[in-house]
């Protein structure tokens, strides 16, 4: 009889090996396909590569000149107009950091730029691949994010924003495991684009994260100070004013793209009071993962300076509430994932007109606050207030 009951449960082990196998089968078929989609079309589309010049420029100009536009002008009128590459933008990073693009220098153009973009890419599926392993995902969510446009259009377009989502995957993830000051290491590297992790320090401090939050708070200071020693401050600030109304095809979203779009430019300040009250308020009730998350998608809301591949950063909140959420609002999810025309129409790639960045980003405040609700429920059955554990244990 132990024998049978031995030989059962082999079987059975057999048969969850070969399920296991077979979707993960299915799941890399689906995924090469959708990638091959995103291939062909990068090698057809005028698109490719728009955003790297940004990069490959400051790479071979000194360093005092970083924010010259005579500088870059010159550049790509010698250098890059002639292999047909059609424009040039701004380098509004802090000075410091472009000092990480000068191996780009060493490489033509067009090998720079693939190279560029596959690293895109790679770090895109790495930050897909800790969430996925880090809230236990189903892995056809694996073959979802391969079609989220935000992040493959925008790494196709030769922006660096994937970086900016592994870096901040990494560091929630750190968090969780109380690694603090390796977290705020990994935080630093979001101060590139600073204006993306403004309400981070916020939620560091509101839960006593204090060490991360002092890693962050001198990684900050170091960035300020080395950057101005290269260059003068009043260059970089007029770099980033001048950025926005310079920049070819740039049409901002969020909630400044909103008020755009509706004609109302005065609503602007108005809507970003109301988010930062309600933003706040969630992530003193929540617990900190979904506390975090609130501060992601709150900066994408309220900062000026947000472009449609920004929204790339709302791969992190989606993951944290497909985990949490029932049958209905994991269907939510995975439709906003695969949902390309709709963001390919949302406003910011193609023109102003469009709401789908705002209106996802309303749905995952919306979830968290109806998650605070139910927090706040479930702590009143507990009794008395108690630890922040108490709290967790709650919500989840």
């Amino acid at each position: 009889m132990i024998e049978a009951i031995a030989s059962g449960q082999a079987a059975i082990s057999r048969e969850a090996t070969r399920k296991k196998v077979l979707a993960g089968v299915f799941v890399a078929i689906g995924t090469a396909l959708v990638m091959w989609i995103w291939i062909i079309g990068a090698l057809k589309s005028p698109q490719t590569g728009w955003d790297f010049p940004v990069f490959y420029i400051p790479a071979h100009l000194p360093v005092h000149l970083l924010y010259s536009r005579d500088a870059f002008a010159a550049f790509w009128r010698e250098h890059l107009s002639p292999l047909g590459v059609p424009h040039w933008a701004p380098y509004v990073r802090p000075a410091i950091f472009s000092l990480l693009l000068r191996p780009l220098s060493a490489l033509p153009y067009q090998q720079a730029m693939w190279l560029w973009l596959a690293g895109g890419v790679t770090a895109y599926f790495a930050a897909i691949a800790v969430l996925i392993r880090r809230f236990k995902l189903p892995g056809f969510l694996f073959t979802a994010y391969a079609a989220f446009f935000p992040a493959l259009a925008g790494t196709v377009s030769g922006a660096d924003i994937t970086v900016y989502l592994l870096a901040l995957t990494l560091a929630l993830v750190l968090l969780e495991c109380r690694r603090d000051g390796l977290a705020g290491c990994a935080l630093i590297v979001g101060l590139c684009k600073f204006n993306l992790i403004m309400l981070i320090p916020v939620v560091l401090l509101f839960h006593r994260r204090f060490r991360a939050f002092m890693f962050l708070a001198g990684g900050a200071v170091f960035v300020a100070a080395s950057s101005m020693v290269l260059t003068p401050l009043g260059d970089y600030i007029a770099a980033m004013i001048d950025a926005p109304r310079k920049t070819a095809g740039f049409f901002p979203v969020g909630l400044k793209g909103f008020s755009t779009a509706i004609g109302q430019p005065w609503c602007y300040p108005v809507l970003v009071a109301i988010i930062l009250v309600v933003c706040c308020g969630l992530m003193r009730r929540l617990p900190f993962t979904e506390a975090f998350c609130i501060a992601v998608t709150g900066s994408l809301l309220i900062v000026p300076y947000v472009t449609w591949y920004d929204s790339t950063l709302l791969a992190l909140p989606l993951a944290v509430i497909y985990a949490r959420g029932g049958t209905v609002v994991r269907i939510i999810c995975v439709s906003v994932l695969a949902a390309v025309p709709l963001w390919l129409h949302g406003g910011g790639y193609n023109g102003p007109i469009g709401f789908m960045h705002v209106g996802v980003e309303l749905f995952i405040l919306g979830y968290f606050a109806y998650m605070a609700d139910l927090c706040r429920l479930s702590f009143r059955a507990l009794g008395s207030p108690g630890t922040n554990e108490r709290r967790t244990i709650a919500c989840e």
